[in-house]
């Protein structure tokens, strides 16, 4: 088996990856949302009682939305489920001068150190990055293989110039607080009459490539299991990703399984060069929309305008989604959309 599930985690990412024997499958956790979906809380409760095992967590960055579930969990010792690596890039992974003296103390950091995790074991201790001459390819117990695509040092180096701000918003450094909380909603969404969107339109629309530091530094890449391939894009840059797919794969298009876009459908995380460039049937956007409005209607109409027949999976139905379910637009343009439920958007690809 291999299968992906997006999990429920608000405006957040969670990622449950199952691969291997349908009845002990190897799981990979990929970030925890702002905080830890009751659903990821059933899951892990169900693979301790397995006696199952993490065979890699992966905190992508660290924006609130990725990362504050994690503490949590570090917090609960994942429910009781050992965890084989931790993948993190902390202030000591970031190259560059030292900049900010005695202040390097963020919370994950520390909850790692003392509880022992096993902490970017398969890069040696080392940071977890893309490098000049190649992308790391990384084998996980059971079969599955990973290959790094991002971040590289650049964008690191230039995360530690803002550390302590990035840090400050997430709430890693005791005594910072954090941005102002969206949780407390009662998450229902009001859909009104939207107008049927103009793809070409909104696809043409200027492209403008995200320039912030904390997603630049996201830890994206692929899995591959069984002859399946999926891109786990985290909130990296298009252009990065690319980059890294020229290097390993060679010339586009690139063929996936699954895409799992960039910073939740965002249109500066999505460009048509991107989608072009992949051969895909499959497009996941991990979001309920609130408070940041995403996917934004320019991502989801490149996708629909560059890909073949793609398949729009979303874990939320919500005001942002729900304009792509007219039936008229979907016959015309020829693709499809898929809703998750309260446990999350379910893809099955062996």
């Amino acid at each position: 088996m291999f299968h992906i599930t997006a999990l429920p985690a608000s405006f957040g990412d969670c990622l449950w990856v199952e691969y291997g024997p349908d009845d002990a499958p190897n799981v990979i956790l990929i970030d925890a949302g702002p905080s830890v979906p009751l659903t990821l809380k059933d899951r892990l409760q169900q693979l301790a009682a397995r006696g199952g095992v993490l065979e890699l967590v992966v905190v992508t960055h660290v924006d609130r939305d990725h990362i504050l579930g994690m503490l949590t969990l570090l917090d609960h010792d994942f429910y009781g489920v050992p965890v084989r690596d931790f993948w993190f890039n902390g202030f000591r992974h970031l190259p560059g001068p030292e900049t900010f003296g005695a202040k390097q103390g963020e919370r994950l950091t520390g909850k790692l150190l003392n509880k022992g995790i096993a902490w970017n074991v398969a890069l040696k201790n080392a940071e977890v990055m893309v490098n000049d001459e190649s992308c790391p390819v990384i084998d996980l117990p059971g079969g599955a293989k990973i290959t790094l695509l991002s971040p590289d040092a650049d964008q690191l180096a230039r995360l530690k110039i803002k550390w302590i701000d990035v840090c400050g918003e997430a709430d890693l450094y005791e005594g910072i607080p954090a941005m102002p909380s969206y949780f407390g909603e009662d998450g229902r969404e009001a859909f009104g009459i939207e107008a049927v969107p103009n793809i070409d339109q909104l696809a043409d629309e200027v492209f403008k490539e995200d320039t912030a530091e904390a997603n630049g530094s996201s830890i994206a890449f692929s899995i591959e299991f069984e002859g399946k391939r999926v891109l786990c894009g985290a909130d990296a840059f298009p252009s990065r990703i690319l980059s890294s797919l020229e290097k390993h794969l060679g010339t586009p298009p690139y063929p996936f399984d699954l895409v799992k876009l960039p910073h939740h459908g965002s249109e500066n995380n999505v460009s048509q060069e991107f989608i072009k460039s992949l051969d895909c049937s499959q497009y996941l956007f991990s979001t309920s929309g609130t408070p940041y409005k995403h996917p934004s209607k320019a991502a989801v109409a490149r996708v629909i305008q560059n890909a073949k027949a793609p398949k729009l999976i979303f874990n939320y139905q919500s005001e942002h989604t729900k304009i792509w379910e007219n039936k008229v637009l979907q016959q015309t343009r020829g693709y499809s959309v898929e809703y998750g439920d309260e446990a999350g958007a379910f893809v099955k690809l062996s």
